[in-house]
């Protein structure tokens, strides 16, 4: 097939994805908590599963609406909490410029996606004493892990909301939740992205958007308009250092939310945020391969920026614009002696989210731009725009019913992602994705 052919399928199948309005959603929706206080997802989601304000508040409060219902003794007999989550979906994947044996190709396949399930259980144990815990899998594989699991201690110091504990793996404060947002067909670039050596590795894995290991403090005021918190974790896919606490690493986030009564905007929003995760360059060894907990001689990822999100019109069914800027870098002895320096870069998205007022906010519609400009190249005779990313998404997503117990959703995706002179002979690759489906949650 012809490229020209190539991008006429991609694009049948994009109309194709649109008409039908399909496709899935992240497992953030927890309708455990819908039918323990008899409200709708609405009430806690501007689009599912995006929080909104009452959202965010109810969640730094530890899953409590203080209002004398939220101890489980005080819940109806029936009250279970525990919610599951599958998403049958179609997926189109397209990828240009492949090395092969055969040579430069353009490979691009679909079908309906090996499905795999989550399941979600959390709520109080005790007043100031909640939990999650969320293991996912369930595919035809047969692998089951825990994506998330830990307890959170509300109000440690004087009935006071500004010190609060949270320990076990979670996912850190990010200026845009990895695992409560809208696209599914790319993440995030800034979250993941490493500056890299042709042909050569980094030792450093870390993803902001990945699930940490560690302790969180959490403050924020009464309505949660201003909050911080402070993490230390370990680095994620560290083989692990012979220290106190394995690879540890941290990460800070500082928000404040300002309301206005009048005008098109209803609320705007500034942050800070910041992470600085260690990974050890030397190893003891048996038999040359790295004993793991024996690493040494830490370096460090790094990441730290600033973001800015508005509302415009109602905060029940707004346009919302979120705009997340970021610096990171490397270490050159992460790169295990294939760079001659420290490698650097500058990224970021620009995100909206618009809810139409009319037909009880069922309809969504949103799209992503992310870039990633590379500073400094950690091979100093690379390309400077080695690997420079644009990526874009458009989706639009209708769910179909929402109550107390469950939410049911249709939602059509379509992606692209060129990564700058990482094909075959150096060329620029570009990846393409198509996804529809139906997610729901119970």
């Amino acid at each position: 097939m012809t490229r020209h052919g190539s991008l006429r399928v991609v694009a049948q199948v994009a109309i194709f994805a649109i008409v039908m309005f399909a496709f899935i959603s992240p497992a953030s929706a927890i309708p455990a908590f819908a039918r323990k206080y008899s409200l709708r997802c609405t009430a806690c989601h501007e689009s599912w599963p995006v929080l909104n304000d009452f959202g965010r508040n109810f969640r730094d409060n530890g899953y409590q609406l203080r209002l004398g219902r939220d101890d489980t003794v005080t819940a109806d007999p029936g009250y279970w909490p525990v919610a599951i989550h599958v998403a049958p979906s179609y997926v189109y994947k397209k990828v240009t410029n492949q090395a092969t044996d055969q040579g430069n190709k353009d490979l691009g396949s679909g079908g309906v996606a090996d499905a795999g399930m989550d399941l979600l259980t959390a709520g109080v144990l005790t007043p100031n004493i909640s939990f999650l815990v969320v293991p996912t899998g369930f595919a035809s594989n047969g692998n089951v892990h825990l994506e998330s699991y830990w307890a959170y201690f509300s109000r440690l110091i004087k009935n006071s909301d500004w010190f609060n504990v949270r320990v076990g793996q979670f996912e850190i404060d990010l200026p845009a939740s990895s695992h409560r947002n809208l696209e599914l067909t790319d993440s995030f670039l800034l979250y993941a992205y490493h500056p890299s050596v042709p042909g050569g590795t980094n030792l450093a894995g870390y993803d902001m958007g990945a699930n940490q290991r560690g302790v969180e403090i959490v403050g924020h005021d009464a309505n949660s308009l201003t909050r911080y918190t402070a993490t230390i974790f370990t680095a994620h896919d560290s083989l692990g250092s012979a220290n106190g606490f394995d690879s540890p690493s941290f990460y800070g986030h500082l928000q404040k939310y300002f309301r206005f009564n009048d005008g098109p905007v209803s609320q705007a929003e500034v942050g800070l945020w910041g992470a600085l995760a260690n990974y050890p360059t030397q190893y003891l060894t048996n038999g040359g391969v790295p004993i793991a907990g024996s690493g040494s001689h830490l370096q460090s990822s790094t990441r730290y920026g600033m973001e800015a999100n508005i509302w415009f019109g109602p905060l029940a069914a707004p346009l919302h614009l979120d705009l997340v800027y970021g610096h990171g870098s490397d270490k050159k002895d992460l790169f295990q002696g294939t760079a001659d320096r420290s490698g650097s870069f500058n990224g970021g998205f620009l995100e909206a989210i618009w809810v139409p007022r009319a037909d009880l906010m069922h309809w969504s519609v949103f799209g992503r731009y992310d870039l990633i400009r590379n500073q400094t190249q950690p091979l100093s005779t690379a390309p400077s725009n080695f690997n420079d990313q644009n990526q874009w998404t458009v989706g639009a997503v209708y769910t179909i019913a929402y109550s107390i117990r469950d939410e049911v959703a249709l939602h059509a995706e379509i992606s692209s992602d060129k990564a700058k002179g990482v094909g075959y002979g150096g060329l620029d690759q570009r990846t393409d994705s198509i996804m529809f489906g139906v997610d729901f949650v119970y």
